[in-house]
């Protein structure tokens, strides 16, 4: 088993852990004695297989049965596995295992371990130890509660209530001191025990004062001198017993009776001595918390003597007039203390985050208390700037001091430079108002970043970060607002902020893939400086000159890489373009727009970005360019169609949007630009729109266009489709998404354009000849598809064709005898075509398609049959001709080889046949019931006649 390495291990643990180590060291005793056990029986099992006696058990080591005591007091700050100090004594020696039996001894060693192993509690007992705590606050409300109890006090008086919480309170610490020394497990719910006792003695004391009815001393001095007192006996109870729990207990008890008994210097003395103790705890137990607290308690106690007045109110002026040195004595004396405990500590419990936690909330309670009580103390704007700038300067010389003093903790250090670096920075944004202030700012952050670069420390770099964006605010305030010197300032700061930029490129410089590198602080200074710039520019110039000279400056800071090894400028210099792009399509303040020159001077400017970040190798690249382009090429179609619109009438716009919409395709394609053929598409799709929805307002059946005007944004978008599907042909080596994007496009056009052309059947054919020409043309386009080998132009067809029928039903319903001619029984007819051509699609089509197809073409040619009989003949005739329809059929289906065409043919003719017995025998006269039999017979004697007579050739061909 593991043993326990005293001189491997220094971790520092707390009460927890050590009741843990006795209960682990118990178990251990049981476990050895367990595994003896275990020994003794596989001997005895080894011998008896084995023919031979029983191994004989070694003897076993008496089981210890006196008391263990308790590991050293040390507190939480005592070294595991440390000897043992005071009049306390060690552990006992750990029993050594005896030797294992004869089969046992073959085994290999089991692993041994480092150290013990500590296992993290579960949550269970973790929320069972918070309830200690938990009752013990409880105990002391109830206290509180039972203190005010009138009929208490009334029942028992003063001095009986007093002796009584009293003997109460000495009962409880006494119990919570035998409960800690009988058992190890039970040290943390003494010690809890024990606070609670103390508590109620503390709230025993503090009514004897505070509380009126129970008054006994009259003196706040001696009442505060009181409750000082047990503070200082109860923190050296806590560092005789080496608990931080009594210590937390007694020093924020104390900072409460010094927060509801001001009594100025005596209570800021007593505060200031508490933050002393509480370093000095720290200092040699190493008790952050008590730390923390006692930090917290001491600024906590000023502030409330600064926002507070004597009746309890909140006050933030000057009407008080309180003494400003007192309170400035205070919090450095405060600071002092505290600052010493962060650069003096070395316990473990004090280190990383903690350490910076700490510093940080002391160095901020400084300044902002300090700048509170300058305000309060009744000093102006000035003297409160000057009380941070010196306290950004003192934080900076401990700084140093922090460097030599903390050498293994450079973030100390670290944090003392870069708060002092932010007191300093707001201390001057105070103290110094006008050009000064930003001019002082920028030089600072000039400094700053050069510091930076050459000792290569974050914080100096962060710290230019934030000043530069404070300084270029301040400097946009001044050019903006009060218009001093705007080029000086603008153009000025924005060249500083530049050589900032380009000392973040110091690492990087020399990198062969320096151009590929983006680094952010360079584009965060180009970013501030194109700040500068525009503000300057918007500052000076006019409405209609700022978007040119917005674009030129994108462009000549654009190609200026080819002279500056800048390579975030390019990217960032793109937002003067898209300001400018803004400002020509969206004119806000004047609500007119811009002379066409200027416009038109951003349009060419922002077409030959796109060309240049297109085909450009000179800066990084990246999936950007993309998006970038993507957005310049929509704003390229905004300002063309700003351009051009409003000068064209709404039937020339029809054609000029769809040869706009080829333009952009050409240019996109011969300089390989595809994001402004893609946008150009945006033009079509106005068209598209005017098209359909004309500005004389959507009537179906008619629109303002003429016939010729109308099929050229048709034989446009049809002209895409078939170039997108050639260029597919033409260019194998496409493959992947790629290809599946642009055939989805090519079917898209395609698509559109078939449903273009059916709106202008609608507006241009007569009503008598629009069924026929929509069957015609569904049924014309499945069979030109058919031949391609085209499966989404075969379903393409079914649109037409669908319209067709639905067209069909409409006008039945209005006027039935309309739509029966003999046109439409051969758009009836044409439909039936359709089924025979999808047996010769094969894999083009699903089952479940053609299944449908037929269906639909044999119901409508049912019913055209049934309402051409009804409407153009007889009644009578109705089961005639569902005869003869369903023999059609089969006749059809035996030509093309579809035996479902020949099924439904066979179903039509059942269903004349159950029509006959159903109703034509019983309601029809004897003539139309001769005919009607007759044709009965023919037709099914002939159907039985070619399956019997032809049954082996049917079986050849089908």
């Amino acid at each position: 088993m593991a043993t326990f390495d005293k001189s491997s291990n220094t971790r520092n643990v707390t009460p927890e852990d050590r009741e843990l180590l006795q209960i682990l060291r118990r178990q251990q005793l049981d476990l050895q004695r367990s595994l003896e056990r275990l020994d003794v029986q596989l001997g005895e099992l080894e011998g008896r297989l084995n023919d031979a006696p029983a191994v004989e058990p070694p003897a076993l080591p008496p089981f210890p049965t006196e008391h263990l005591p308790p590991l050293p007091p040390h507190g939480e700050t005592a070294a595991l596995g440390s000897p043992p100090s005071g009049t306390e004594a060690a552990l006992p020696p750990i029993p050594t295992v005896p030797e294992p039996s004869a089969v046992a001894a073959h085994l290999p060693p089991p692993p041994v371990q480092a150290g013990p192993a500590f296992p993290k509690p579960s949550l269970e007992f973790q929320l069972g130890r918070w309830l200690i705590p938990i009752g013990a606050v409880s105990g002391i409300i109830m206290l509180a509660l039972l203190l005010t109890w009138a009929p208490v006090y009334h029942f028992l008086g003063s001095a009986g209530l007093f002796g009584i919480s009293a003997t109460v309170s000495l009962v409880i610490y006494v119990l919570g001191e035998r409960l800690e020394r009988s058992r190890p497990a039970l040290v943390f719910f003494g010690r809890m025990i024990m606070a609670l006792a103390l508590a109620w003695l503390y709230l025993t004391a503090y009514a004897s004062y505070y509380y009126a009815p129970l008054r006994v001393i009259s003196s706040p001095l001696l009442a505060g001198f009181l409750l000082l007192l047990w503070s200082a006996y109860v923190l050296l109870l806590a560092e005789r017993k080496k608990s931080q729990v009594l210590a937390v207990f007694s020093v924020f008890l104390a900072y409460v009776s010094s927060a509801i008994n001001p009594i100025g210097a005596f209570t800021m003395g007593a505060d200031l001595l508490l933050a002393f103790t509480a370093v000095i705890f720290l200092l040699r137990n190493g008790w952050a918390v008590l730390s923390y607290l006692s930090l917290t308690g001491t600024y906590l106690a000023l502030l409330r003597r600064l926002v507070l007045n004597d009746n309890g109110e909140i006050v933030l002026d000057t009407s008080r007039a309180l003494h400003f040195w007192p309170l400035a004595v205070y919090l450095l004396g405060a600071w002092a203390i505290f600052t010493t405990a962060v650069l003096f500590s070395n316990t473990a419990s004090f280190r990383g985050g903690k350490r910076s936690a700490f510093l940080s909330l002391n160095n901020g309670a400084l300044a902002v208390l300090l700048a509170l009580s300058t305000h309060i103390s009744g000093y102006d704007l000035g003297p409160l700037g000057w009380a941070v700038l010196d306290c950004g300067l003192l934080l900076l010389a401990t700084s140093v001091a922090a460097r030599a003093l903390c050498a293994d903790e450079p973030d100390v250090a670290g944090a003392y430079l870069g708060q002092g670096l932010a007191l300093l920075t707001t201390g001057i944004i105070v103290v110094y108002t006008g050009i000064s202030r930003g001019v002082l700012l920028v030089l600072e952050t000039l400094f700053l970043g050069f510091a930076g670069v050459i000792s290569r420390s974050v914080i100096l770099r962060a710290s230019a970060t934030v000043v530069g964006f404070l300084a270029t605010l301040f400097l946009i305030k001044e050019v903006a607002i009060s218009a001093h010197h705007p080029w000086l300032l603008g153009v000025g700061g924005a060249i500083i902020l530049g050589f900032n930029a380009l000392w973040a490129r110091r690492d990087v410089r020399h990198n062969p893939k320096s151009r590929e590198r983006f680094v952010l602080t360079a584009a965060y200074y180009c970013l501030l400086a194109l700040g500068l710039v525009f503000t300057t520019l918007y500052t000076e110039l006019s409405d209609a000159m700022l978007p040119p000279a917005l674009a030129i400056g994108a462009a000549a800071l654009t190609l200026s890489i080819y002279l500056i090894p800048l390579y975030e400028l390019p990217l960032t210099a793109q937002t003067f373009l898209l300001t400018a792009q803004g400002f020509a399509l969206f004119p806000v303040e004047t609500g007119e727009p811009f002379p066409g020159w200027s416009s038109g001077l951003v349009s060419i400017i922002t077409l030959l970005a796109i060309t240049w970040w297109t085909h450009q190798r000179v800066t990084c690249r990246g999936a950007w360019i993309f998006l970038l382009n993507l957005v310049y090429s929509l704003a390229f179609v905004g300002l063309v169609y700003n351009a051009t619109r409003p000068h064209v009438s709404a039937a020339d716009w029809l054609t000029i949007a769809s040869f706009l919409s080829v333009a952009f395709l050409l240019y996109g394609a011969v300089f390989r630009v595809w994001l402004i053929a893609l946008a150009g598409q945006l033009f079509l799709g106005l068209a598209i729109c005017h098209f359909f929805v004309p500005p004389e307002g959507w009537d179906l059946h008619s629109f303002g266009w003429s016939w010729g005007r109308a099929l050229v944004p048709i034989a446009v978008v049809f002209a895409f489709g078939r170039a997108t599907y050639q260029w597919l042909r033409v260019y194998p080596e496409i493959a992947g998404s790629s290809r599946a994007g642009l055939g989805l496009l090519a079917y898209t056009y395609q698509f559109f354009a078939l449903v273009m052309l059916a709106r202008w059947i609608f507006a241009v054919l007569p009503a008598h000849v629009q069924i026929i020409t929509f069957f015609f043309l569904g049924t014309g386009l499945l069979h030109w598809n058919l031949h391609r080998v085209s499966a989404f132009g075969l379903r393409a067809s079914y649109f037409p064709t669908a319209i067709g029928l639905v067209l069909y039903l409409h006008r039945f319903q209005t006027d039935p005898l309309s739509v029966t001619t003999g046109l439409t029984g051969l758009a009836a007819l044409s439909f039936l075509t359709q089924s025979a051509g999808l047996r010769r699609g094969g894999s083009l089509v699903s089952q479940t398609e053609s299944w449908i197809v037929i269906l639909l073409s044999v119901g409508l040619g049912w019913f055209f049959v049934s309402s051409w009989v009804v409407l153009r003949i007889h009644p009578s005739y109705l089961t005639i001709g569902w005869a003869l329809f369903g023999l059609f059929l089969f006749l059809l289906g035996l030509f093309v080889r579809e035996r479902r065409l020949r099924w439904c043919g066979l179903g039509i003719v059942l269903a004349a046949i159950l029509r006959v017995g159903l109703y034509d025998f019983w309601g029809f006269s004897t003539g139309y019931r001769v005919l009607t039999f007759l044709v009965l017979t023919l037709v099914t004697l002939g159907l039985g006649f070619i399956y019997a007579r032809f049954v082996d050739r049917l079986k050849t061909w089908l």
